[in-house]
């Protein structure tokens, strides 16, 4: 009998052994990460509109009115968003930022160097014409399920008046002429 009982441990001992070198065959060599995130956005950007370009395109000093805050050049643009679900999220508002112009933070002020002094860029709502501050969300949207397209007017804005002239004349303009570029952000915040 004992040497039954030998055999079986011999058997046992080397079915443990066995066990033991196909434990260690799954050892951990390495690993693996997971990564991702779970939002409650209701939509996505469309992807046109992730990096967009508005050409502004060319206006004439004539064609501002000699006030602080006259437009001139309105160009309308659009941001579409795509795959919307109203299932959790009902609405949403656009909010617009960028660098500041030095003398009215509400619009964008222009970026890089050889900028034409004077002006800025403002953002309206075409939906009601009106200015939208930078920074400031606009009026809700109401979604629609699947697409949706915000509509947007962008302006050049005077930001000093022209200089007063002498003895009949004209004086200096107060904006210069060349190159305009300005750089503004957006958020989409879902209500």
């Amino acid at each position: 009998m004992v040497k039954k009982t030998c055999k079986c441990t011999t058997l046992c001992g080397s079915s443990l052994l066995l066990m033991m070198a196909v434990a260690s065959a799954h050892a951990s060599d390495g690993q693996v990460e997971f990564t991702g995130s779970i939002n409650d956005n209701a939509c996505t950007i469309n992807s046109e509109n992730v990096k967009k370009s508005v050409d502004m395109g060319q206006v004439r000093l004539a064609d501002f009115a000699n006030t602080v805050g006259a437009t001139a050049g309105a160009v309308p643009f659009s941001i579409s968003l795509e795959n919307c679900s109203t299932a959790t999220m009902k609405n949403a508002a656009i909010t617009f930022s960028g660098q500041q112009s030095v003398t009215d933070p509400t619009i964008l002020g222009m970026t890089g160097e050889n900028q034409v002094p004077g002006v800025g860029i403002q953002i309206n709502d075409a939906r009601t014409g009106t200015k939208l501050p930078l920074n400031t969300a606009s009026t809700d949207y109401v979604l629609r399920p699947q697409s949706n397209t915000f509509d947007f007017t962008a302006s050049y804005v005077r930001l000093v008046v022209d200089a007063e002239g002498t003895g009949g004349k004209p004086g200096a303009s107060g904006i210069g002429t060349g190159q305009v570029n300005a750089l503004a952000s957006f958020d989409v915040t879902y209500k």
